[in-house]
């Protein structure tokens, strides 16, 4: 009967999750109407990323802001009391459900207007805080960066260069995007258990503005999703951003996440697994995951990844294969870089720097090239948190890999298990979390 009771939140939550979405426009990132679900039209937007609007377009409806606002404090309200007698095998769900519930209210809160310092809004949103870091660390990575590369100028000289000198041209990106989607889907076969036919299409084309990629599903049921990818053929794709974006979005990243979580949502019935919301813990998590995941393809060895970069990335984009000597320091340097833009936008947040001061920085520490540092922050009133979400939870998912399962094949299944796990994500920040073992509930 417990269950039931959950399960009824849960289903609360998730219908609250979906009016939201209207007010939140790239907040659901997956949804699982049911254990199947094929496309029969081809009406679908070639502009919105991931979820065709009108595919949920009816479940979006019915409920105002302040409605979303009021039901979801409620909720919040009610499974906090049922878990204050909640037996001890529902703990772990339900704390799931109060994190989650509390971060829906959170959220619906923002969206009303209410204000926040940056902090705690990505502590209410994603359970973590990030450190803030001194500007001597961003000039430390610069200098070193400057020192690392070839050539003479400046270190914002060579940066520069350098990111124009290992971009890939558009006559190769298809070549290459379809080489590098085929590696990491068939590493992440090795270590999990993937269908072999999950891996998606891969296309270029032109799309518009500054968009990176367009999502298309197709299908999906209990362990295959039929999913195309289209990658922009306008943008400027370096070696690295590429490589980054395929493993990350698709295999052995989001593209996992959706499968195990759907698989979960039929073999459990919960309806909180049927959804993967932007401004959640769980998707902190997933984003986290993602990019320690891209490293655990090489056995979190930079030295084995820019081999795989010079021989397969370099040669195939016909770059100078001499170039790929630097990409660990590159690697580093732009984690450094996912650093400085979050101080960027918790400063812009915060309303101590303006945009155009914002932008200022991330020129001057060659984060950004001259000129693009206020486009960078032109999404930040839709996603300030990105870079916390992103940056700082893959150093805390890291952190919690290496202490909880300190070798590769211990890191692919903590990752596997916890695709498919209502897992705690202040857990996973203080290292305290074990999750359950997939197919156990």
């Amino acid at each position: 009967m417990s269950e039931s009771v959950l399960n009824n939140y849960a289903q609360i939550y998730v219908d609250l999750l979906l009016n939201k979405s209207r007010y939140d426009q790239w907040d659901m990132n997956w949804f699982t109407e049911g254990p199947f679900w094929r496309r029969t039209s081809m009406k679908f937007s070639r502009t919105y990323k991931t979820i065709p609007d009108y595919e949920i377009g009816n479940l979006k409806h019915g409920k105002s802001l302040t409605d979303i606002v009021s039901d979801a404090a409620q909720l919040e309200k009610d499974i906090a009391a049922y878990a204050r007698t909640a037996p001890q095998e529902e703990k772990v769900r339900v704390q799931y459900l109060v994190e989650h519930s509390h971060q829906l209210s959170v959220r619906a809160r923002l969206l009303a207007g209410e204000q926040m310092p940056y902090d705690e809004m990505t502590r209410e949103l994603y359970c973590l805080v990030a450190p803030r870091r001194e500007e001597r660390a961003f000039a430390r990575a610069l200098e070193d960066m400057g020192t690392a590369l070839p050539g003479v100028g400046s270190a914002a000289e060579k940066i520069a260069r350098f990111r124009q000198q290992i971009r890939i041209p558009r006559e190769h990106l298809l070549r290459v995007c379809r080489e590098v989607a085929r590696t990491f889907h068939d590493m992440s076969r090795q270590h999990m258990d993937i269908a072999e036919n999950n891996m998606p299409r891969i296309r270029v084309r032109e799309l518009p503005g500054s968009m990176q990629f367009l999502s298309v599903l197709f299908g999906y049921d209990y362990d295959r999703i039929e999913y195309e990818r289209n990658f922009n053929l306008n943008y400027p794709w370096t070696v690295d951003n590429l490589v980054e974006c395929i493993a990350h979005e698709c295999e052995p990243g989001h593209l996992v996440y959706f499968e195990k979580r759907t698989k979960a949502f039929i073999d459990t019935g919960w309806p909180e697994m049927s959804v993967v919301s932007q401004h959640t813990a769980s998707n902190a998590f997933s984003e986290g995951a993602a990019r320690h995941a891209i490293t655990m393809c090489f056995d979190n060895d930079l030295e084995k990844m820019r081999d795989y970069e010079r021989e397969v990335v370099f040669a195939g984009a016909g770059l100078d294969k001499g170039l790929a000597e630097v990409m660990p320091q590159w690697h580093r340097f732009c984690e450094a870089a996912g650093y400085g833009k979050l101080e960027a936008t918790r400063n812009l947040w915060d309303g101590v720097w303006t945009k155009e001061e914002a932008g200022a920085f991330l020129e001057r520490y060659s984060f950004n090239d001259l000129g693009t540092g206020v486009e960078t922050l032109e999404r930040a009133p839709d996603d300030a948190g990105h870079f916390a979400a992103h940056d700082y939870a893959r150093d805390v998912v890291r952190a919690y890999f290496n202490d909880v399962a300190p070798t590769i094949a211990e890191q692919w299944k903590l990752y596997e298990d916890l695709c498919g796990d209502d897992f705690s994500m202040a857990g996973i920040a203080d290292h305290s979390y074990r999750p359950l073992p997939l197919g156990i509930w």
